[in-house]
């Protein structure tokens, strides 16, 4: 069947059937007509719900489940890392705007959203989906296929979803594919996520970094033994670092009664060792402070290496700021824009110089630039896990040197940063992606982040005040890595960033670390620590051989996440052996018997593996606020 989406839409629209095992249809939209993409959001028409439920093949009680609009949670997908990444039920919406500092929006939306007029429209991106109870319809879009990226405009009112192709200075061909979508339809969340699998096949990428994982015994598919893991500076030094600082905490991981010892030096797992922020002269500048490193970074890589961990390193190599010789040398490398020929502003950040721009990576030179910076990293200085920061602002748009749309530059620019799979002495180098664009990186990255970054406090008020719906944030970070647990496994190994096992420098009551430890551990794919070893107290060794113990238990199954009500989630685990209640509310909450019969049961039994109740009756079970309790059944 092909349609087109609008009158004036230069996209038609080829429907296919999925191929098996999955339930629904292909989506192929192609140009009618040659023609050049001038504005940042090209309409790909549209679809009304009841047509999208025709095209998953939905029939009886499964299309009536949908029928009501208000019942539906929507979930927007994100279009990257820090975007908003959980569910959104009833009236929710997520803010448009952000006040005072503008550029903190460049951090959670895409360039040039155009979200049709009239209130109400929720816009997604990647993979989003409709769920009412536990069936699922969900549109995913294949941009890791080198295709534009789609964005989603959703009114549960309206019953529509409205498309978007985003491909500004594309010049498309007669015939050509410009983006594609498949929309499928599972009930449960396992076979949600078993779907997703199928569909983006992420079994090789995910082969390139199984240096990372434990294979001391034979695992199961379907197991939390062999999450990669490490220490990385950031959450506890901040840019704060120099060699001294780096050298204490790498010596002191094996002399310490620490997590990491525990689950990984002493069991004989590989280990990352990541030094983050803060040793470059600039953001921009990837140069090495020699007033903080005077010996350069060669000898601390080697260091960690000799103590046989993996040496990462943190950069962010789209980025320049007005500090960096290259704003000053090489003012011809910033992306600019097409009106006025200013620089493009690619966000704020208090820690650098507020505002801060872009690369031009279309162009030659730079491509160069890049391919150079990680030879560097891993040839010079024996770097061998490189974390990329900041990746979204290889997606702006601007007056390119070189022809093409975002996405085609990103898409080669990303193949040359994640070029090198071994260094000289053959060993294995691995990327872990942060702040991306989460469908046009998958590929390249199959391990990154999914979610906002963490801090050491439950909630930063001031940027919450102003509408940042990315903040760093204890909540925020709990809200992606729970929302977008789906993607855990199937598409991305999701790191979570850091837990939390200290007093000193942490504002965390011990009941957050626990919720913070335990979501990070059952729903996603990477445990990372930023403690300082040598200030553990006594209580924060007992809370690390509690949480320690707690994963030895629940490291043999695999585990989801369906959200009740607002900030309060139902886990299950895949072969039905254990139950839980996230709450991530300031307040009590209260489970009546009848509204998750099983879970009721199963919660309201005399002894849980994690018990956060406050009270039982007959009827109900309170439990406390910011808080996860969990039963094996």
């Amino acid at each position: 069947m092909t349609r087109t989406g609008t009158r004036a839409s230069p996209l038609e629209t080829e429907t296919l059937p999925a191929p098996p095992p999955l339930c629904g249809a292909v989506l192929r939209y192609r140009a009618k007509a040659a023609f050049d993409t001038e504005t940042p959001g090209l309409d790909a028409g549209g679809w009304a719900f009841d047509e999208l439920l025709s095209l998953a093949g939905l029939q009886g009680e499964d299309r009536a489940a949908f029928a009501e609009s208000g019942d539906l949670a929507v979930h927007p997908g994100g279009w990257q890392s820090w975007s908003a990444g959980w569910e959104l039920i009833g009236r929710e919406r997520l803010p448009r705007k952000v006040a005072l500092i503008p550029e903190l929006k460049k951090l959670t939306h895409r360039d040039g959203e155009t979200p049709p007029s009239g209130s109400g429209w929720i816009t997604g991106h990647f993979i989003v989906y409709l769920r009412a109870g536990d069936r699922y319809l969900c549109l995913a879009s294949n941009e890791g296929d080198g295709l534009a990226p789609l964005t989603f405009y959703i009114h549960r009112e309206r019953r529509q979803v409205r498309m978007e192709v985003f491909a500004p200075g594309k010049e498309w061909k007669a015939g050509e594919t410009a983006a594609g979508l498949t929309v499928l339809y599972a009930c449960g969340f396992f076979a949600f996520k078993d779907a997703l699998k199928a569909l983006y096949r992420q079994e090789d990428a995910f082969r390139a970094v199984d240096f990372l994982r434990w294979h001391g015994e034979s695992g199961e598919a379907h197991s939390k033994r062999n999450l990669p893991g490490g220490y990385q500076s950031w959450y506890n030094h901040y840019t704060n670092i120099h060699e001294a600082l780096i050298l204490e905490d790498l010596q002191a991981l094996a002399a310490t009664e620490n997590l990491l010892k525990l689950r990984y030096i002493d069991r004989g797992r590989p280990l990352v060792f990541q030094i983050d922020d803060g040793w470059q002269r600039a953001v921009g500048e990837w140069e090495i402070h020699t007033g903080r490193f005077p010996r350069g970074l060669e000898c601390i890589a080697g260091k960690i290496e000799a103590e046989g961990f993996i040496p990462g390193l943190w950069l962010a190599p789209f980025l320049v700021t007005r500090r960096s010789r290259i704003f000053r040398e090489k003012p011809e490398w910033l992306l600019r824009q097409a009106a006025g020929g200013e620089p493009v502003v690619a966000g704020f950040n208090h820690l650098w110089d507020k505002r801060y721009y872009c690369l031009d990576i279309s162009r030659p030179d730079v491509k160069e630039y890049l391919k150079d910076l990680i030879d560097r990293a891993i040839d010079e200085w024996g770097f061998r896990y490189l974390k990329l920061d900041f990746l979204y602002a290889g997606l702006f748009a601007g007056a390119f040197a070189e022809k093409g749309a975002p996405h085609e530059h990103y898409e080669r620019a990303l193949a040359i940063l994640t070029s090198r799979k071994r260094n000289a002495a053959g060993l294995s180098v691995a990327y872990l992606g942060c702040g991306l664009p989460l469908g046009p990186s998958y590929r390249h990255l199959p391990l990154s982040r999914t979610g906002a970054d963490t801090r050491e406090t439950w909630d930063w008020h001031a940027p919450r005040l102003l509408g940042h719906v990315g903040r760093p944030s204890a909540k925020i970070n709990l809200l992606d890595t729970i929302g977008r647990t789906h993607l855990d496994g199937a598409v991305y190994l999701s790191d979570p960033d850091v837990i939390f096992l200290r007093s000193k420098n942490c504002k965390l009551k011990e009941n957050e670390k626990e919720l913070v430890a335990l979501v990070n551990f059952l729903l996603a794919g990477q445990i990372m620590f930023s403690d300082d070893p040598l200030h553990l107290t006594p209580a924060d060794v007992a809370l690390t051989r509690r949480i320690n113990a707690l994963y030895e238990k629940l490291e043999n199954d695999e585990y989801g996440a369906v959200r009740i009500c607002r900030d309060v989630f139902r886990v299950e685990s895949r072969r039905a052996g254990a139950v839980g209640l996230v709450n991530l509310n300031s307040r009590p909450f209260r489970l009546e018997r009848g509204r998750e019969p099983e879970l009721f049961l199963a919660l309201s039994a005399a002894t849980l593996l994690v018990d956060r109740r406050l009270g039982r009756s007959a009827g109900s079970v309170t439990f406390a606020g910011r808080s996860i309790s969990l039963a094996v059944i």
